[in-house]
């Protein structure tokens, strides 16, 4: 069997909070992440990718709600919403 990692030695590694439904999460990342990153980054990534800088692609969505909101148009972004609510 495998030697496993200690419990002092994963906190040095990682960060652990509870999210909003009080589930686990890795909060920061004390180092280089080696492998697969799964679910959601929603803080600054810093490093590369198999040599590649990581950079922000904005879709189509998100671009919509942005250009109505720089506008200010209270009518498309009202109309926004309701698509988004449906």
């Amino acid at each position: 069997m495998p030697e496993q990692i200690t419990l002092e030695e994963a906190l040095e590694l990682v960060t652990f909070c509870r999210n909003i439904y009080g589930t686990w999460v890795v909060k920061h990342v004390h180092g280089t992440v080696h492998g697969s990153v799964n679910g959601d980054v929603k803080k600054s990534v810093r490093g590369t990718i198999n040599g590649r800088k990581w950079q922000f692609v904005e879709t189509p969505k998100e671009k919509l709600q942005r250009l109505i909101k720089e506008t200010g148009n209270q009518e498309l972004l009202e109309a926004f919403n309701r698509v988004e609510d449906n």
